[in-house]
């Protein structure tokens, strides 16, 4: 063959092979498009807001479909004795033809009214409009608003909200008075003038900044030495309102420029006052603040990296790599960043924020990382809540993101639609959310785990009909749930390795078995006598433990706990420390019950790794504290800082999962304008919002305890009541008064031989709850909330309380026939005596 030939050869074949690498690109370019340093697509649905005294507040983000209204508490909104509201629009472009509403109950699934927004008109660059509820509204109950807002082309974005009826509310002087108080905050020369509010006390930090309270000084109040000024619009939230007090949230940022350094920050404040008269009294002050790291800002020093103001405890990180390469991942303040150790490169993965939308940041959202491949440095990740932007922008839900290291490029893998509320979908990720070595991810969401292949966005159902609270996992993959038994335990419990497959069982035997956490690498589960399995008094099936047992990653025992006569039920586990509420079994004719006995505790040293990548906290004079995290060098250096592109697949990656009708109740405590704490008593969570003066919601979408929203006089106007008779029995007597006072029709008939709570439980239309325990001025609440309450008076009867002022409580007594009054300091003496046992419902 001739050398021309051979050249011509020679470079057919690269062409050939140009070509194919063109068809290839094109073919890839067309499933998705890069879209350079930008993140995603910029958010742009309409944004709805409530009109107050001349402010814009509560404002809303859409939904591109309508979700479940009763589980959003976002913000509450006041309505006054014209029953209107006065709404304002910002289109970002949307031609938006009508916009309508629906006005539910507090648990969103009863419609009450609908009807149209009138007023339409544009007013500079908003469209302004007014609602106009016409049905009877109540003072002491919330409701849900469903606002829909229709466009050109017949598209509806939905928009939520609570609301709250009043008369004399006085949102417009309390709010005034919330904005004067922020305002002065950035005027250093009035700092005395918030003194009188504060409750300073010498214990108060100074130099942590993230954190500012009622007792910290007027000067920390007033940033130190930072001289900031705001470089946003405040986002007004209100929270909690009556006829005294109120809550707010402003959140917004912050540039400070002092010391010759430009710093950015993310603020959020929460304000609780009650209104009187004479004086406005703050009754509780907090700010909470984060920097905002921008890739200009990005040095190392002393092989330690500036993370800047924040809650430490909002950071999380872990190093990876092999022996070659090293890599290090952070999250913070809703962030994720990539920092390649041997090459010095920050890389800004992800971040929640939009600037097209200048809006008040959400809490109501997560990011976790779920694998780093130590091999690529590529990252796989979840986040999940509220889409602000991209294609899913109005959707809630859980995206699942694949960063590629080496091609500095983002992608969408799948998307997980949800419309149950955050704290529904928190609850199974925060248990559950791990991929392993084989691309396959498993999520916890509700009674099921799903198995997603990431790769090929597969998604399928790996175990269901699961109780959430009978399951447990560690950080490393290893599952464990119930088998057999029922909804309370198992009969054995099942070990599944996500990353082999491989399963392990740990009978039970003679006893019930359920798992009670991870402790490090040690699984923690309970043995329970089966015997005990059973209703107590109140006809509530309580779980208590008799044996507490902890394993070793291999499954050796390393500790048995059980101490005679007491039985464990509730366990925590925190940094490996284990404690333990104890309680007493005592017999109570048929029944069971369980008096307090204590805490004990059990301390585990988990061995942790030798960590050379740590976070710590350093100050300087004018920001005060500030997180650092160490990189494992002593180097000072400037890194490359770069940010993802984004690549946009270019088709739908939404997957749907198995919904259910079955939630497990949970008890939501809000403290300070956010979901701060969940427990699975009502008596847990009113003694935490007791201490943090929280409101109370269920899983079950009940808004049913606030701290500070009671009245003090309440009268539920039943002035009379049947005597006991051969005829008649107390269980019927008390039923059917609750029902009558209701308008319920009863589920069946009422049976006289059950214990009170289980013949409630049995045939009212409605959710019962056992509120025993709890403190006379915590069921008052209840009251207050237009529902009845039993109360044990003695060893054989019950009797309903019915009204209270400041001293007296009335009864409803059938063993006497009629409804009289007792001193408050008097009934608490003798429902002390009987137990303080006290039975309700949730309508």
């Amino acid at each position: 063959m001739s050398r021309t030939k051979k050249i011509l050869l020679t470079l057919l074949a690269y062409l050939t092979a140009f070509i194919a690498a063109v068809c290839v690109s094109s073919f890839v370019l067309n499933q998705g498009k890069v879209s350079g340093e930008q993140q995603r697509s910029s958010a742009d649905l309409p944004l709805l807001y409530v009109r107050t005294g001349g402010e814009l507040m509560n404002e809303m983000h859409g939904y591109t479909e309508p979700v479940d209204g009763g589980y959003y508490r976002d913000t509450l909104t006041p309505v006054g004795e014209s029953k209107t509201i006065n709404l304002s629009m910002d289109t970002y472009g949307h031609n938006i033809s009508s916009v309508s509403f629906e006005l539910y109950n507090d648990q969103y699934t009863d419609l009450i009214e609908s009807g149209d927004c009138t007023d339409m008109e544009k007013v500079n660059a908003m469209v302004q409009m007014q609602l106009q509820f016409k049905n009877t509204l109540y003072s002491n109950r919330e409701y849900c608003l469903h606002l829909m807002l229709k466009n050109d082309q017949d598209q509806v974005y939905h928009y939520y909200t609570r609301v709250r009826y009043g008369s004399d509310l006085k949102v417009a002087e309390k709010l005034k008075f919330v904005l004067d108080f922020n305002e002065t905050t950035f005027n250093k020369d009035s700092a005395d003038a918030l003194s009188s509010y504060l409750e300073s006390t010498s214990s108060s930090s100074s130099s942590d900044k993230s954190l500012v309270t009622l007792y910290s000084s007027s000067d920390t109040v007033t940033w130190g030495s930072m001289a900031p000024y705001r470089t946003s619009e405040i986002a007004i939230r209100l929270k909690e309102i009556n006829t005294e007090t109120a809550a707010f949230t402003l959140s917004y940022t912050i540039e400070s420029s002092a010391g010759d350094i430009n710093t950015f920050y993310n603020v959020n404040e929460y304000y609780r006052l009650r209104w009187t008269d004479s004086k406005v009294y703050l009754l509780d002050f907090e700010r909470r603040m984060a920097e905002n790291i921008g890739l200009a800002d990005i040095t190392v020093s002393s092989g330690a990296l500036r993370l800047g103001i924040g809650d430490a405890s909002d950071i999380d990180y872990a190093s990876y790599g092999t022996d070659q390469q090293q890599y290090t991942w952070v999250t913070g303040d809703q962030q994720l960043w990539l920092y390649d150790n041997t090459n010095r490169i920050m890389t800004k993965v992800y971040t929640e924020e939009d600037d097209n939308h200048n809006c008040g940041r959400q809490d109501e959202a997560g990011i976790k990382v779920v694998h780093a491949d130590p091999e690529t440095g590529d990252l796989y990740f979840i986040v999940y809540g509220y889409m602000h932007s991209g294609n899913y922008e109005g959707r809630e839900g859980v995206m699942v993101y694949h960063f590629s290291h080496e091609d500095v490029l983002l992608e969408d893998l799948v998307f997980i639609p949800f419309n149950k509320g955050f704290e529904q979908m928190r609850s199974g990720l925060e248990e559950l959310a791990y991929m392993n070595d084989d691309g396959t991810l498993y999520l916890l969401l509700e009674d099921t785990v799903y198995a997603i292949d990431v790769n090929m966005g597969k998604m399928d159902v790996a175990y269901k009909d699961l109780n959430s609270s009978n399951c447990t996992a560690s950080g490393d993959g290893i599952f464990v749930m119930c088998d057999g038994g029922d909804e309370n335990a198992g009969e054995r419990l099942k070990i599944v390795d996500l990353n082999s497959g491989k399963e392990r069982t740990i009978e039970g035997g003679d006893w019930r078995i359920v798992p009670l956490g991870y402790a490090g690498k040690d699984l923690i589960y309970g043995l329970i006598d089966p015997q005990m399995l059973t209703e107590d008094s109140s006809g509530v099936i309580r779980t208590p433990i008799s044996e507490v047992h902890i394993l070793d990653e291999n499954y050796n025992e390393v500790k048995t706990y059980q101490k005679s006569g007491d039985y464990v039920m509730r366990l925590t586990i925190s940094d490996g420390n284990i404690s333990m509420k104890l309680a007493k079994a005592v017999k109570n004719g048929n029944y069971t019950d369980y008096q307090d006995a204590g805490e004990d505790y059990i301390i585990r040293n988990i061995e942790n790794d030798d960590q050379k990548i740590y976070v710590d906290k350093q100050k300087d004079s004018i920001r005060g504290q500030q997180n650092w995290l160490h990189l494992n060098t002593s180097d000072s250096f400037v890194p490359i800082s770069q940010s993802a592109r984004y690549l946009d697949p270019g088709y739908d990656i939404s997957r749907k999962y198995e919904d259910t009708d079955q939630v497990e109740m949970q008890y939501y405590v809000y403290t300070k304008g956010r979901m701060d704490a969940a427990f699975a008593t009502i008596q847990e969570a009113v003694d935490y919002g007791t201490t943090y003066a929280g409101t109370i919601m269920t899983s079950h979408k009940q808004v049913i305890w606030q701290k500070a929203g009671r009245a003090y006089i309440w009268d539920l106007n039943i002035d009379s009541i049947d005597k006991t008779s051969n005829t008649q029995s107390m269980n019927s007597i008390l039923i059917k008064t609750i029902a009558d006072y209701e308008g319920w029709e009863l589920n069946g008939t009422i049976d006289d031989a059950e214990p009170l709570f289980a013949a409630m439980t049995a045939v009212l239309p409605a959710e019962t709850i056992d509120l025993s325990g709890l403190k006379l001025d915590d069921v008052l609440h209840f009251v207050y909330r237009d529902r009845v309450v039993a109360v044990k008076l003695s060893n054989n009867n019950y009797g309903l309380i019915t009204a209270y002022d400041n001293d007296y409580v009335w009864i409803a007594d059938p063993a006497k026939g009629e409804v009289y009054s007792m001193t408050q300091t008097a009934a608490e003496k003798l429902f002390e005596q009987n137990g303080k046992v006290y039975y309700s419902y949730m309508d």
